[in-house]
Formats: structure tokens, C-alpha cells, sequence
């Protein structure tokens, strides 16, 4: 074949392998990995086939985490089944449990990935102790607030007297989509939380003698005497505890906690009591010693 015939024809080739690489590639081609003769959609999950193969353990694919349910396991050991990558919503693993399913989440991660860690992890559904943890914090001038408190054990306090108070959040937590909690999300609800508690009377609810009608009476004895008075239910908060700075700290987080998602594993507050001095407290929370406490 001449020179100039063999160009053209080399260049007419190409130009089709070049086309139709391009077209495979705009449909979506993708890699799929092979193990015991069945294809799987990452390395991880060939590698988990692998590793049951080798131990001799019979195990099904692709299973129903319960009846009627249309997320799949990747692979079942009995009443054992095994997710890679993803794990349960809280309500899938409610209704796995009810099934008798125990589930187990098999994770890598390429962040946390180097010579000395493989960046895989094992571990129960649910179970967020082996995940990366990372915190935010919130701080807006609409998380200050006034409010009025007495301490009838303190000499000085033991007269109602007021504070000017800021507050800043801080929230811990297993990333979402790269977030821990959208700002936007969590700054409306400590909004809501700090307001509910603007220029409020917190006082202790083991002085209160009484309720009437939109008001109750509250007593104390102090080394100035006896003091005895009706405040206003509306515009009153009652501690179970002295109110402290600390405890006004543990009001709010109860307050805030219920109404984070589930990856957020605890709730820090810093409230500010005036200026230069306050208090920092950070509650677990969505966790099974939480719970236990809250019972």
C-alpha cells in the first residue's frame, strides 16, 4: 500500500475508534469488578465476596433487609446481613431489628486512607463511634438575650437581679454530604431555643408554693430574710435545679438536642453571663447512654 494510501486509511480508523470512544463514554460506561464470577459495582464489595469465599461461608446476595423492603442488603450470613458503603436510615434499622436482622456496615473512606491505614471500617448500623467526627459552631447577635434569676443560697444572688447574656453553639457530628448540619437548618432553631428564654424569670422549681391561674407563688429564705412572691406563669421558667448559669446552660441544650438530625452526636453551648465569665457545656445526645439518662 502506498505511503499516502496508508495515512488516510490509519487516519479514517482512528477517527471511528475516536468517535465511538466518545459515545461509550457519553452513555455512562462504567467499571464493574469481578469476583467468584459475579460482578459487583466497587473493588470493596469484590473484596468482601472474596473474603467469605476464602472462609468457606455460605452467604446470599443482594437480600431485603426485611420483608417488603426496598433497600437490599449486599450480602447476607444468615440473619446477619452486610451493607458496603451506606448505612441504614434509623427507620430501616427499626424494622430490621423487628425482622431479627443484625446489620453491619462495611465503609472506606479515601481521606482517611494511607500507608498505615487502609481507611476501611466495620461496624454495626448505627454504630457512628468509628466515623470521622468533625464540630461547627454558631454564633449570631439574635443568640443574646436578658434574663432575671435568683439563688437563694448565695449571699449576693439571693435578690432577683438580671444578666445580659450571649450564647454560642457548637454542634459534633459525622459529616453529611459534607456537612454536619446546614447553618441554615441549625441557626433558626437555637433562634427559636434563646428566644423562648428572653427576659424570662428563671428561678427553681423547689421554691414554688403554689400555682393559680396564670401565676405561681414562689418562697425561699435567705440571710436577708424571707422573701415571698406571685410571678407571672408566662414569663417564668422553672428549673429543676438551682438557676445557675450552668443549669440555664443544660435548659437550652434540652431545648436544641431534640431537634438536631441524627448524625449530630452531641451539643456544646457556651453562655456568656455578662462579660468575661459564663459557662461551656456538651451533652451526648441520639445515643443509647442519652437515652438511658433521659428515661
Amino acid at each position: 500500500m502506498k505511503p499516502r494510501l496508508r495515512a488516510i486509511v490509519q487516519k479514517d480508523l482512528l477517527d471511528g475508534i475516536a468517535a465511538r470512544v466518545k459515545e461509550l463514554d457519553g452513555g455512562g460506561y462504567s467499571r464493574v469488578y469481578m469476583s467468584g464470577g459475579r460482578e459487583y459495582p466497587t473493588g470493596l464489595h469484590a473484596l468482601v465476596s472474596r473474603v467469605l469465599d476464602a472462609s468457606g461461608i455460605e452467604y446470599g446476595t443482594d437480600v431485603p433487609i426485611y420483608t417488603g423492603s426496598p433497600r437490599r442488603a449486599d450480602f447476607a450470613i444468615g440473619d446477619r446481613l452486610i451493607l458496603v458503603g451506606d448505612d441504614l436510615s434509623a427507620e430501616e434499622r427499626r424494622k430490621a431489628a423487628r425482622a431479627g436482622r443484625e446489620c453491619v456496615v462495611i465503609s472506606q473512606s479515601d481521606s482517611r486512607s494511607d500507608v498505615l491505614d487502609s481507611g476501611t471500617r466495620v461496624r454495626r448500623s448505627g454504630d457512628r463511634s468509628k466515623e470521622r467526627l468533625q464540630t461547627i459552631f454558631l454564633d449570631d447577635p439574635s443568640f443574646n438575650f436578658d434574663y432575671a434569676h435568683i439563688l437563694p443560697k448565695t449571699e449576693k444572688c439571693s435578690v432577683m437581679h438580671g444578666h445580659t447574656s450571649s450564647v454560642l453553639v457548637e454542634l459534633a457530628g459525622s459529616p453529611r454530604d459534607g456537612m454536619v448540619v446546614d447553618f441554615n437548618d441549625a441557626k433558626p432553631i437555637i433562634r427559636e431555643a434563646v428566644r423562648a428564654l428572653d427576659h424570662k424569670l428563671f428561678i427553681s422549681s423547689r421554691y414554688v408554693l403554689g400555682r393559680e391561674k396564670g401565676s405561681v407563688r414562689i418562697g425561699f429564705d435567705t440571710v436577708h430574710g424571707r422573701f415571698e412572691m406571685k410571678v407571672p406563669t408566662k414569663t417564668t421558667v422553672l428549673l429543676e435545679e438551682e438557676a445557675t448559669v450552668e443549669n440555664l446552660a443544660q435548659e437550652l441544650v434540652r431545648r436544641i438536642a431534640p431537634r438536631m438530625p441524627e448524625n449530630v452526636e452531641s451539643v456544646g453551648v457556651y453562655v456568656y453571663e455578662g462579660l468575661n465569665k459564663g459557662t461551656h457545656l456538651l451533652a451526648l445526645i441520639h445515643s443509647r447512654e442519652a437515652e438511658r439518662r433521659r428515661k
